[in-house]
């Protein structure tokens, strides 16, 4: 391999986006809950089946709380819901107060006394949810990994993990051909791209990464959990199925019978081994 000639200069490869401030922006502008005013019907109801009437909820990375409200209203869950997004526990908060619910939710940021003394260790929650997408915004294998092992030590014996994660088959084919280069040249991971979403305010910039089956497995393992279920989340595009109940029907039973290949996530159910 030939080196650079001294004046040669190689292209600079992008910094990763800083998903504070991304979610913030993508919160505050309105465009998260247009796209996803409702919980997914069919995560929503593996949720119910293990939380339980009065069960203790996690909710990592609960965002305007799209779950965390629905549990604590009509199945009375006590959820600490956890965000990196001011704006996202702002609006959270402020929410749960105009529905009475301020006594059944705490809204917490992963470096609160609140996360750390009550979720952490403590092998309290019944439920650890981390929703559509959530594992897939955090960047690097092993914080993907530490964030399940915490997720872990948060769960009674007979808690279960249940996570909504993107199917690396189904989904930004395009943004996977871009950062295929990156990926080759190691300042991605395999999986990895970046996208943005476009709002009023400009182009929000996001970083995700895709999942495979043989990869959740792995992760999952080496995180010291046991999958009990794994299976389609949805068929159709997620915010398919939150903005049109109709549809949210009909996928929730097409997600069922179909193979978890052609599923656009994937839904699993996990417990501490």
């Amino acid at each position: 391999m030939s080196s650079p000639r001294p004046n040669e200069r190689r292209p600079t490869p992008p910094a990763l986006p800083d998903m504070i401030e991304s979610y913030d922006a993508y919160f505050r502008s309105g465009l998260y809950h247009a796209r996803y005013p409702r919980p997914n019907r069919r995560t929503l109801r593996f949720v119910r089946r293990h939380l339980g009437q009065g069960g203790r909820l996690l909710d990592f990375g609960a965002g305007e709380g799209r779950y965390a409200l629905d549990l604590a209203a009509r199945d009375g869950a006590r959820v600490l819901a956890v965000d990196v997004s001011p704006v996202a526990r702002d609006l959270l908060a402020a929410e749960a107060a105009r529905r009475g619910l301020a006594d059944h939710l705490t809204v917490t940021d992963t470096h609160d006394a609140a996360y750390r003394d009550n979720a952490l260790g403590s092998r309290a929650f019944d439920v650890a949810l981390l929703g559509f997408g959530v594992l897939g915004h955090i960047a690097g294998r092993s914080e993907r990994i530490a964030v399940l092992r915490a997720m872990r030590s948060s769960l009674k014996p007979g808690g279960r993990l249940i996570m909504g994660l993107p199917n690396a088959a189904r989904r930004f084919r395009a943004a996977q051909a871009e950062a295929a280069p990156l990926v080759a040249a190691g300042t991605l991971e395999a999986g990895d791209i970046l996208y943005s979403r476009g709002s009023e305010a400009g182009a929000i910039a996001l970083y995700y990464h895709l999942f495979r089956r043989d990869e959740i497995l792995a992760d999952l393992a080496e995180a010291g959990f046991v999958v009990d279920r794994l299976t389609n989340e949805s068929t159709l595009p997620e915010r398919a199925v939150t903005t049109s109940r109709v549809l949210a029907l009909l996928d929730d039973a097409v997600s069922a019978i179909l193979p978890t290949r052609w599923g656009y996530g994937y839904l699993v159910v996990a417990r501490p081994a």
